[in-house]
């Protein structure tokens, strides 16, 4: 029975690994493309290819779109998911979280602190850098979450063409398939020799243990997965690998794991398509590979121009003619009066019409990677010595509305389930402080902090700046005006755009008994300010009584 469910499930798996694959299928040559335009380095399309040749920069003669690709990633990687400064925040959500105790408030910081240092000492934040890399190039990135028994948490970041993803039909990528050679040795040594084939388990027996096999690696959703299944087949996200050339119910491991560990990143999605339709690189690659050419023909013509073809005299061997920069042409002539060597024909390019060009081509591919948002203060200050804090703001506004479906889609493919995936491994490495009482039942909610997200909620700020500006204004000829502003939720709007710290604000009981503690301490003022007259009052009318009754003690005496 084992078998026959096993060879179902092998068919299942061919058959989900086939269309993966023809989907793929379209965009590999666009994909070649642009790793050869604009990073060599990148990409992985055939199974033995190395990119490890010295040679494989040669055809970059202009680094414009390598430089402006790298400014994007640093860019991202700074604005989103910065190593040195917090970029999220947990708290809880609806009602709950301006309610929440101060023990549950306390365990959620502390939480979020361990979660940054688990993710300083493993390898996430290289895996992020990396990550943002291939999205400005291919627009599609792809990245596995696994646990780790010495970090906790481990990154492994994929290289485009050794995958293929799938998604449901709500969109959401939810399946991925790579194809991995692995040595002899590493095979036994990961899954045991009695899960092998024979061939492997022949290769073993005998000595040849860096012999590679082809094995095959799918992560996908399991409709009936159980998040508390004890054993590891029976959670919601498969994780099978097989050899390719085994038996079809044979299989090295039918695992799985509790939370999502693929986090596969679209610059842009579109509906019924697994792989991002748009990025940056895409946008910019008619421009890189226009460069080439330019810069190439600029060479050749200033080259031209300071060491043209020659032209002269017969010599020995009879006439030849050479067309490139300093080539000499021999011409067989009776004339004496046309010896002599002299240029072959005048070259006069227009070398600035040739620079203006190129250096347009230049900006559009800047503009494409966005490297006027990520270096803007710069380029706004460059050649100016006067320039407002205002007009920079204004300029991140402009801007920032360009990323923010980016952003979005960073939020809701990697940065959520990389956060979910590592507080789910540290619970299960019992690393997490003690929950208190105050926090079951409570659903956590997950606010991003990074300068990107604070920066697109500044743009709300605007609004509220110029509403009480407004007021201002209109109080002086209208005072009940001021009346309609709520100062207090007008504070909190402010707090929450600018991603102020919740602990800053009191809570409405806080702040409810602060301001009774300040009524009751200004009505004890005021009733020690009402009695001091009276007290004064009664000091008179008792020394007048006394110097009476002193007066009437004298006059009586005479």
């Amino acid at each position: 029975m084992a078998a026959i469910v096993n060879q179902q499930l092998r068919k299942t798996l061919d058959y989900r690994r086939q269309a993966m694959n023809q989907e793929f299928d379209y965009w590999q040559g666009h994909f070649r493309e642009l790793r050869d335009a604009i990073q060599p380095t990148r990409g992985r399309f055939e199974a033995s290819e190395r990119r490890s040749d010295s040679s494989i920069n040669k055809r970059i003669l202009d680094n414009t779109a390598q430089m402006a690709l790298r400014t994007l990633r640093a860019g991202l990687m700074s604005g989103v998911t910065s190593p040195s400064r917090p970029w999220f925040r947990l708290g809880l959500r609806g009602s709950t979280a301006d309610e929440a105790e101060f023990e549950v408030k306390d365990w959620l910081h502390e939480v979020q602190r361990r979660m940054y240092e688990v993710m300083r000492g493993s390898n996430i934040y290289r895996m992020l850098d990396t990550t943002y890399g291939d999205l400005g190039l291919y627009g599609t990135a792809a990245n596995l979450v696994v646990p780790d028994f010495e970090d906790v948490v481990r990154g492994h970041n994929l290289q485009v063409g050794r995958f293929r993803l799938g998604e449901d039909g709500n969109g959401r990528v939810i399946a991925l398939y790579r194809e991995l050679k692995m040595p002899v040795r590493g095979i036994v040594e990961t899954w045991g020799l009695d899960a092998v084939s024979q061939s492997v388990r022949r290769a073993w027996d005998t000595g040849e243990y860096y012999q590679t096999f082809t094995i095959c690696h799918m992560i996908d959703k399991r409709a009936d997965g159980d998040p508390k299944a004890m054993q590891s087949s029976g959670r919601p996200w498969a994780s099978i690998y097989w050899e390719m050339d085994a038996p079809s119910g044979q299989f090295l491991q039918i695992g799985g794991h509790r939370v999502k560990p693929l986090l596969a990143p679209r610059w842009e999605q579109v509906e019924g398509e697994a792989w991002s339709a748009s990025s940056p690189g895409m946008v910019a690659l008619g421009d890189a590979r226009s460069l080439q050419v330019s810069q190439e023909q600029k060479a050749i013509a200033i080259q031209k121009m300071h060491n043209p073809p020659l032209i002269g005299g017969a010599v020995q061997g009879g006439m030849f003619f050479k067309n490139v920069p300093g080539g000499f042409t021999a011409m067989a002539t009776q004339d004496l009066s046309t010896g002599g060597i002299r240029p072959a024909y005048e070259v006069r390019p227009d070398i600035q019409g040739l620079i203006i060009d190129i250096q347009e081509s230049q900006r559009r591919v800047e503009v494409a990677f966005y490297k006027d948002l990520f270096q803007m203060t710069a380029l706004a200050l460059d050649g100016r010595s006067q320039i407002t804090a205002r007009e920079i703001a204004e300029r991140h506004e402009e801007k920032l509305m360009a990323l923010g479906p980016v952003l979005e889609s960073l939020d809701h493919e990697l940065l959520q389930p990389l956060i979910e995936a590592t507080f789910a491994y540290m619970q299960e490495a019992d690393i997490l402080p003690e929950a208190p009482e105050g926090i079951v039942g409570n659903p956590i909610k997950v606010e991003y902090i990074s300068l990107l997200a604070q920066a697109q909620k500044a743009i709300g700020i605007g609004a509220i700046e110029r509403t009480i500006g407004f007021a201002g204004t209109l109080a002086q000829i209208k005072p009940d005006v001021i009346d309609m502003i709520d100062g207090e939720q007008m504070m909190r709007e402010f707090a929450d755009q600018v991603g102020g710290p919740p602990g800053i604000l009191l809570s409405p009981d806080e702040l409810r008994e602060v301001r009774e503690a300040k009524a009751r301490a200004a009505a004890q003022a005021q009733a020690i300010e009402a009695a001091e007259p009276m007290a004064g009052a009664a000091k008179l009318i008792s020394e007048a009584t006394l110097n009476g009754m002193d007066a009437l003690q004298r006059g009586a005496a005479l």
